[in-house]
């Protein structure tokens, strides 16, 4: 079967399709650049620009497609036991469904205007800093430009195929006319897409989409760490008892996010290959921090490492922590092609002789063309820096709640897991956020999310002192 006979196409109730619009010449005016067929050619010639539908797997299609996502059982790719009509999902389910549909189309949004704040720096030659410093490295790898054109217009592409995953989202509540049926007086539909146009960037449903872009470092890092967690969730989602979300899933995973993760993975290893060959005024520690700073919220996007039990079988094929587990190990992975392009890029050799070469870095702590293991990137402890989730801290609970909540947070845990004491007690709140500025980007540290974490979190006094809980 041919790949398009796979899928059918639909077009957004008109009234969501103006709405829509109106959001996109506002974020992102520069869609229709991307979109030419022209200018899409040159970049990507042979294929097609995107299209800006509606994209459902058709039934006798879905199980190939099914049968290869993480955590797949028999019952993935079987679509006979779904719910098709969102006024059949009882209220539990139907509030269930509709939290995670609003989680996701938010995120497509939010990364939009994310990702704007970084490459209308670079159309602008505007770049300052160390973004300046890695531009100009990669310019000298390729005095055309063109590598640079190429990266400005895969960020657009990406927001491209972002604006259309909300628009798989708004579709999946308004394609089905009960999703919008009353139930407790509420238009559930309605409200839910009215809402999320309205979202401002730092109002959005996920922590991590809630982050100034900064820097070409926040785009790279974002769109290895951050979109890898979204091809878990929409593999999980292929199980999802609602049909239409279920089937919304293959496009999506398989012909889009593939793309994003594979756009932010050669941006990192660019980066770091301009940094270890040229340097100037950028550290590979400039790379790691923002890595410190993506890949906690990342971990968080997979909820409390302490539930999920109650969505598998039903939303999803994994638990959190299940899911969590295989992202950890995928993510370790990833950072280690990029120290491979580093050693690499270093010693002028191809992808065998750098495997021997970081192994001898690693296993040995001998320096190889000059490089030691204080040159390449390292995965931080699952622990550092986390606001929920630790399971072992799954005990804890608020002063005056008669419930276990999600697990301490802000445990004073330094990049490498280990507990940072003083007096043999947990460093103070103060403490651990002077010791969080050495680790984390200096432009984080000044931003938005920041000020929400220590106002939210970690000087919240509802959070009472860090003490180990009792199992």
């Amino acid at each position: 079967m041919a790949l398009l006979d796979q899928f059918r196409f639909e077009a957004l109730p008109a009234k969501w399709q103006v709405a829509g619009r109106d959001w996109q010449e506002r974020y992102f005016p520069e869609m229709g650049e991307v979109v030419d067929p022209a200018r899409w050619s040159r970049h990507y010639p042979g294929t097609s620009p995107t299209r800006l539908e509606v994209i459902l797997a058709r039934p006798d299609g879905f199980a190939g497609f099914a049968t290869k996502v993480v955590g797949a059982s028999r019952e993935t790719g079987d679509l006979s036991n779904r719910v098709w009509s969102a006024d059949r999902l009882p209220d539990a389910r139907f509030m269930t469904a509709l939290k995670i549909i609003r989680a996701q189309a938010s995120t497509e949004l939010a990364s939009i205007q994310q990702h704007r704040m970084v490459y209308e720096q670079l159309d602008s030659g505007s770049l300052s800093g160390a973004d300046r410093e890695i531009v100009e490295g990669m310019h000298d790898t390729d005095p055309t430009g063109r590598r640079l054109e190429r990266l400005s217009f895969s960020k657009k592409r990406v927001c491209v195929e972002e604006l259309r995953h909300h628009m798989q989202m708004a579709g999946v509540l308004t394609l089905d006319p009960t999703f919008d049926r009353p139930r407790w007086g509420r238009r559930w539909a309605t409200e839910t897409l009215e809402e999320l146009f309205a979202m401002r960037p730092g109002d959005h449903v996920l922590d991590a989409f809630n982050i100034e872009f900064r820097s070409l470092m926040d785009s790279a890092v974002f769109m290895s760490l951050i979109d890898r967690v979204g091809k878990y969730q929409l593999e999980m989602q292929h199980h999802f008892l609602y049909g239409p979300m279920a089937v919304s899933m293959p496009w999506m995973r398989w012909l889009e996010e593939s793309y994003h993760l594979a756009a932010g993975e050669t941006l990192m290893k660019s980066i770091a290959a301009s940094i270890t060959l040229d340097g100037g005024n950028v550290a590979i520690e400039s790379l790691q921090e923002t890595v410190n700073m993506w890949y906690p919220r990342g971990l968080e996007m997979f909820g409390s490492e302490l539930g999920g039990g109650l969505v598998k079988g039903v939303f999803k094929t994994l638990t959190n922590g299940e899911a969590q587990a295989l992202y950890i190990e995928e993510v370790r992975g990833k950072l280690r092609d990029v120290n491979l392009a580093i050693v690499q890029a270093r010693g002028r050799c191809g992808r065998e002789e750098a495997e021997r070469d970081l192994a001898r870095i690693e296993g040995t702590g001998e320096r190889v063309h000059g490089l030691g293991v204080e040159d390449l990137l390292y995965l931080p402890d699952r622990r550092f820096f986390r606001i929920r989730g630790l399971a072992e801290y799954g005990g804890y609970r608020l002063p005056g709640s008669d419930a276990a909540g999600v697990g301490y947070v802000y445990l004073p845990y330094d990049a490498h897991g280990r507990l940072l004491v003083r007096g043999g007690r947990p460093i103070d709140r103060a403490g651990y956020a002077e010791y969080l500025a050495t680790v984390l980007p200096s432009r984080y540290m000044s931003g938005r999310h920041w000020a929400f974490v220590r106002s939210e979190f970690l000087f919240n006094d509802a959070w009472g002192d860090p003490e180990d809980v009792p199992g």
